[in-house]
């Protein structure tokens, strides 16, 4: 082996240790703050809270809301991503951005956007509030909030996985005279199939998480309006840190398994 290979071995082998080093690192980072939370509580004290009324009044309100965010995501942000991937327009670069907005703002921000909204003095709240539509504090409040910040992670995965999609394909779709409906219908879905749960799966990991704009708009009313994640910030805060720490590793086992059988089922085909 000659002086400049060896070199170059080491050099290799360095940068191997080092990159390997930095990722062990983050790793264990992970697997020990997760660690601190699972071990804070033994399994009967975690089976006796589980049983708690506040602990499954904030798990039954959460999954109920959860879930119409992925139905509400999927009739409403489909026909977006859709557009958003196939079509061009002057002006798409705008709509883009505006798609991140939600996430990359605040959630208190969008939670305080939403309150002025449908709890000031805004034209839309008197409307509202005249036709007896109550939004504050109310779970109506929880799916408009969790939908404000959770569909744009749907829409994202679902345009780019549409727009994933071979060209030619949809072309020849048109060429041999089949309408859009149909090239949607036959060709765009099942293609798309793999991006479009992905988008699901992350906003309802995103909705089930979701505090600040919740917060905001719903409030926290035990039994009402108090959602897991603002379950585990009122109990921790007034010292009950058995509720809080049952509701987080709830939480963190329904993220955990839907991400990992989401991502083993369709490991192939992840965009």
């Amino acid at each position: 082996m000659t002086p400049m290979k060896f070199q170059a071995k080491s050099v290799d082998c360095f940068f191997d240790f080092f990159v390997s080093f930095f990722v062990a690192i983050f790793f264990v980072f992970i697997v020990v703050v997760l660690f601190s939370l699972f071990t804070t509580t033994s399994l009967q004290s975690l089976w006796y809270q589980l049983r708690s009324p506040v602990v499954f009044s904030a798990i039954k309100i959460s999954l109920e809301t959860s879930l119409v965010i992925v139905m509400l995501t999927f009739f409403l942000g489909l026909p977006v991503a859709y557009f958003l991937a196939l079509k061009d327009f002057n002006g798409k670069s705008l709509l883009d951005t505006l798609l991140d907005i939600p996430i990359v703002l605040p959630p208190l921000v969008s939670g305080l956007a939403l309150l002025i909204l449908f709890g000031g003095t805004s034209y839309l709240s008197k409307l509202l509030n005249e036709i007896g539509f109550k939004i504050i504090f109310t779970k109506k409040g929880i799916i408009i909030a969790q939908f404000f910040v959770a569909s744009p992670f749907f829409i994202k995965t679902a345009k780019e996985s549409i727009q994933s999609i071979p060209k030619n394909l949809i072309a020849a779709s048109a060429t041999l005279g089949a309408s859009s409906f149909y090239t949607f219908r036959k060709i765009i879905l099942p293609l798309s199939k793999s991006g479009i749960l992905a988008g699901l799966v992350m906003t309802w990991a995103r909705a089930m998480g979701e505090f600040g704009a919740t917060a905001m708009v719903a409030g926290c009313i035990p039994g009402k309006t108090e959602t897991m994640t603002i379950a585990i910030y009122m109990q921790s805060m007034s010292g009950d840190l058995s509720s809080s720490t049952a509701i987080a590793f709830i939480l963190t086992i329904f993220a955990f398994i839907s991400l990992l059988t989401f991502k083993i089922r369709f490991r192939s085909k992840w965009i």
